[in-house]
């Protein structure tokens, strides 16, 4: 017999708890966010053109990223609140990781035309006014900074965490573009404008790589770090009546949640109501040892064969 369990309320071998598919998760900071970033790009791109900076039209590329990604952010939270459905059983929570790998491409995309800019600028210097990029880059220390403030932090979601990436990557590319800005005002060292958008797209792609990485992850239904089949197996293999268990399958659900199925044998003869009581027992202890969110459990009175399993 097999149990589907996913802890609150039960019904016939079937018990659900809070899925917790919708999120509290304000979309308030995410819009002001992203009218703030939309905002500060469009006058960064009409100065980056003004005074020639490479490496201000770079971080004005990397500023309507910012506000694509924290719109992905905000679809995926509104998706992740929506309850789940015939189609949909298991719920909306991989929008989260779907969210954040649009994110991820979206950053990379971005910086691979500056990359490309900064290197044509190395090749052909263009005089830039330092005094500008300054007043420019300190604009954008405020506007990503209270970007930043405003999201918050501590957020488990990966698209929200992805559009913290976003505006983190960005306030430090705010302050390389003052630091070079204020060198380009006392050398005529016009390679530096290119260089440091070289700089900056190093450290950018540094801190997308953990979290595309995170994103696929979960897309592929990798199994959570958190949580493995040894582990799985120990935790019933140790609960009174289990022999064995094997066939075991773990796949995360999004929003922190995983999903487990697994085949167990027990010893004696069990009814039906006994099986039950059973398989329910048995949920309840994955979810109270290992957070699991969803499992489903085949009782077996002995090991199933491998062309069955």
């Amino acid at each position: 017999m097999s149990s589907d369990a996913d802890t609150g309320h039960s019904h016939a071998g079937h018990s659900h708890a809070g899925h917790g598919h919708g999120n509290s998760q304000s979309t308030s900071g995410l819009v002001g966010a992203a009218s703030i970033n939309t905002a500060f790009a469009v006058i960064q791109i009409f100065v980056g053109i003004s005074i020639g900076s490479i490496v201000v039209l770079a971080d004005a590329a990397h500023q309507v990223v910012d506000a694509l990604g924290l719109l992905t952010a905000m679809t995926a939270v509104l998706l992740m609140a929506r309850p789940s459905n015939a189609q949909m059983s298991f719920g909306w929570g991989k929008a989260d990781a779907l969210g954040g790998f649009v994110s991820a491409l979206l950053l990379l995309t971005s910086i691979a035309w500056i990359a490309y800019e900064s290197i044509q600028r190395l090749f052909n210097p263009v005089e830039v006014d330092g005094s500008g990029i300054v007043l420019i880059g300190l604009a954008g220390l405020f506007v990503n900074g209270v970007s930043v403030v405003i999201l918050g932090g501590g957020q488990e979601i990966l698209a929200i965490r992805a559009a913290r990436l976003h505006l983190l990557t960005d306030l430090a590319g705010s302050a390389l573009v003052v630091l070079t800005g204020l060198a380009l005002g006392g050398t005529a060292w016009t390679w530096l404008d290119p260089a440091a958008s070289l700089l900056l797209c190093v450290l950018v792609i540094r801190s997308t790589q953990q979290l595309l990485r995170s994103a696929v992850a979960e897309l592929l239904d990798r199994t959570p770090s958190t949580i493995s089949a040894e582990s799985i197996s120990q935790v019933l293999r140790h609960q009174p009546g289990v022999k064995e268990v094997h066939h075991i399958h773990v796949r995360p659900l999004g929003q922190q949640r995983t999903s487990v199925t697994a085949h167990v044998v027990v010893d004696g003869t069990q009814t039906l109501h006994d099986a039950q009581e059973r398989t329910d027992a048995l949920s309840a202890v994955l979810t109270e040892e290992l957070r699991v969110a969803h499992s489903t459990l085949q009782l077996e009175c002995h090991p199933c064969s491998a062309d069955v399993c």
